[in-house]
């Protein structure tokens, strides 16, 4: 079922199976068909792979990874979210009850006030 005009069918060896590299063109137009609908139907699955030149089987499986990884990038990004939400604090604003100056004449001496505070 070699379909490439050099001989090689696609294949790469990894460990004990085999692995199909799929083409340019089956990636483009499997990526067409899950945009346009996340699961395939049997019907389309059919089509698909009398005109990509792959098993049922291969399209089926390509469908059920690209929504893993549709799922695990989603994961990342709500991840992501999550951890800038809550690593980078809101400064407030200038002007606003939480921003106080504190006024000392030239001849206090800050750190003293401060540890007198303390104690």
């Amino acid at each position: 079922m070699c379909s490439h005009l050099d001989g090689k069918c696609g294949k790469t060896r990894t460990k004990d199976k085999y692995r199909v590299v799929y083409s340019d063109h089956q990636r483009l137009e499997l990526e067409k068909e899950f945009q346009f609908n996340r699961y395939i139907t049997m019907r389309r699955k059919s089509e698909l792979s009398v005109s990509l030149s792959l098993s049922e089987r291969q399209v089926k499986i390509w469908f059920q990874n690209r929504r893993a990884k549709e799922r695990k990038i989603t994961r990342k990004k709500l991840q992501h979210s999550q951890q800038a939400s809550t690593t980078t604090p809101t400064p407030p604003a200038r002007g606003g009850p939480t921003d106080t100056q504190v006024t000392h004449s030239p001849g206090s001496n800050i750190l003293s006030d401060t540890v007198s505070e303390e104690y």
